[in-house]
């Protein structure tokens, strides 16, 4: 399977991104992409920045996860951006993605019930710290 990375164009992968899991627009939204044989296989966007923190949204088809896109998804904000933490932020009825944040290594800060159509929402988080004692923050550090 070949493939490539690209940010841009930004408005392409938001609405790839809003297809799949309905992330309304933002102004500061940016976002990397995961493309196979010319199609998107998976997005993740980033915004609500605060100056220390974003906010992270992941989505893919297929065999979408790969160690470098999960190497690059967190590189960007810690290390291009030197954000302190991620958010994430489940339904309750996305046990998916619930599962694979957590298997990345997302903390749960606050589950809140009855704040979702499916029930209630995770709040996660992510940390520089654990990023960088992490197989991928490990990668990330490295010079070229």
């Amino acid at each position: 399977m070949s493939g490539f990375f690209t940010s841009t164009p930004p408005l392409v992968l938001h609405k790839w991104l809003h297809d799949k899991i309905g992330l309304p627009w933002s102004t500061d939204f940016r976002a990397l992409a995961r493309v196979v044989d010319s199609e998107i296989i998976a997005v993740v966007g980033y915004e609500g920045f605060t100056g220390t923190a974003c906010r992270m949204h992941m989505a893919g088809e297929g065999h979408w996860i790969s160690r470098e896109f999960i190497r690059l998804a967190f590189a960007y904000p810690f290390r291009t951006l030197d954000l302190q933490m991620v958010f994430g932020v489940v339904p309750s009825g996305n046990e998916r993605a619930l599962d694979i944040d957590l298997r990345l290594g997302f903390k749960q800060i606050l589950y809140v019930p009855g704040a979702h159509p499916d029930g209630g929402l995770h709040f996660l988080q992510f940390t520089r710290e654990n990023w960088l004692r992490s197989k991928y923050g490990k990668e990330s550090t490295r010079t070229a």
